[in-house]
Order: structure tokens, then sequence, then C-alpha cells
């Protein structure tokens, strides 16, 4: 979908101004003034945010686990991405407004990331297995209105195509989707590796 209006485009920026800039505790209890049992709600979902719609547990569940499987296509996107590139097209809205920022650079536009994010990967790894960790560190998912935001950790196996060395990665991650008339699509994406020690 192609953002054409001012209104359109201000409404991206809105979005991804505001998982860039508040800090998760902040869009934990963003709706803290309207509903006094905010906290209370949030602790009670298993730190899984609320559903601004019906503000119900099972709709907040349900809400959740489509954005979780939103993640799990992304996985999905890098690992098989370059044979089944229908789960790219899936995952993303079509806009020149979103963007990626990763180790590698930062890239603006649908078509940018397929060609500057995706393709790199694809032309440097093989038998890329990139999965969101649930084990050691539980995903958590904010919704508020039609935007949802994700904080995951990451790992990743890999071989290296030009030597068939193995690689192993691990890292955080944190997504931006917007709901949508076609359901939940991503329109920005943050990651970094892990924490450096000895500052």
């Amino acid at each position: 979908m192609q953002l054409g209006t001012v209104d359109e485009t201000n409404n991206m920026k809105k979005i991804i101004v505001a998982a860039l800039v508040f800090t998760t505790s902040a869009l934990v209890f963003a709706n803290a003034e309207k509903d006094e049992n905010a906290v209370e709600n949030y602790i009670q979902m298993g730190g899984k945010g609320m559903n601004a719609d019906n503000g119900s547990r099972s709709g907040a569940a349900n809400e959740t686990e489509q954005v979780l499987e939103m993640v799990r296509i992304y996985t999905r996107s890098v690992n098989e991405g370059d044979v089944h590139p229908e789960l790219i097209d899936k995952l993303w809205e079509h806009s020149p407004q979103v963007s990626n920022i990763n180790i590698r650079g930062h890239q603006k536009g649908f078509d940018d990331i397929k060609t500057n994010f995706y393709a790199p990967i694809y032309a440097v790894l093989k038998d890329r297995n990139l999965r969101m960790v649930t084990d050691e560190r539980k995903p958590a998912v904010y919704i508020f209105d039609n935007t949802a935001v994700v904080e995951f950790y990451w790992k990743l196996n890999a071989t290296v195509i030009e030597d068939n060395k193995a690689v192993s990665m691990a890292g955080r991650e944190t997504h931006v989707y917007r709901k949508t008339s076609d359901g939940w699509k991503l329109v920005h994406l943050h990651y970094s590796g892990m924490p450096v020690t000895g500052f």
C-alpha cells in the first residue's frame, strides 16, 4: 500500500516516532490515566500488553498472538525469503515510509529493504536459522490502538557461502507493526547485537 496523502505520511511518522522515543515502560503505562487498572491488567496479561480496542483478555491475547505470528513470519523471511519472497510481501507494509535500522545500515522504503537488507543476507549466508528466543527471555508485546511494539531476543546460525564457515550470532530486536485492513504489517525494525561489556 502506497502512502499518498500528507495525513497518511504523518500518521506513519507518528507511529515510528512513538516507538523510537518512548521506552518500553512508558508504553506500558501510556493508558494509565484513562484506565486506573492499566498496571494491574498489564501484570495479569503476563506483560503482553492490552488490546486498546476492547480491553478484554481474550481479545488482547488474540491480538498478541497475531503480532507474534508476524515476528515468526519475519524470521522465516530471513531464513526462506530467497525461495519464498511472498513471506516478505506478506510481512511488510509496501510503503516508502517503512524503515529498517540494523548493524549493516539503514534502509528506508519497502524496495530499499528488499534490495539492501534481504538480498545481501541471501548472497552471503546459507542454511540460515534465525529464531526468536522464547525460553531464556520471553518476547514482550505492547498494543495500543492500531500500533504494536515487540521486543525480543534472537539467535542466528548460518553458513558463510564463500568459505563454508559456520557462524552463530545473537542479539536484540524491536519491531513496530501497524494494523491495516489486511492485518498487522511491519513498518519499522531495529536490531543490534548483544550488549558490550567493559564500559
